[in-house]
């Protein structure tokens, strides 16, 4: 690994570690603003915005621990990580990304429902 990419590297794991502590901080505070403060009753959407916040925390946890870096061409994504976290094998660590790959697709799913849900609030 040549000493410019490491440096990069580096930097990557300090956004990754900064990111990790402040979703940690600010989504258990919106947890608790949302269960215990919220007075008017939200039903199913209250419970989008807690399950919002805890995918979010699994999702920074993962970060932390894998460190996964991207590679884009055009319309496809290669993840791929550096380090190997608990001396993991090869396969296990694809299985791995594969489902940090997933907790991203099921985040970037729910902000697209709470859109809609905004979207039919506001408009119906």
């Amino acid at each position: 690994m040549s000493a410019t990419f490491a440096r990069y590297v580096k930097y990557a794991e300090s956004v990754a570690q900064f990111g990790f502590f402040s979703t940690i901080i600010f989504c258990f505070i919106f947890i608790t603003l949302t269960i215990f403060g919220v007075k008017r009753n939200f039903g199913s959407y209250k419970n989008l915005l807690v399950l919002f916040s805890v995918v979010g925390i699994v999702f920074a946890t993962i970060e932390l621990i894998l460190y996964p870096n991207v590679y884009s061409h055009n319309a496809g994504y290669i993840f791929y990580s550096t380090k190997r976290p608990f001396n993991i094998s090869k396969e296990t660590m694809t299985w791995c990304l594969a489902f940090y790959t997933a907790i991203y697709a099921s985040t970037i799913s729910m902000l697209s429902v709470q859109f809609v849900y905004r979207y039919w609030a506001i408009f119906e």
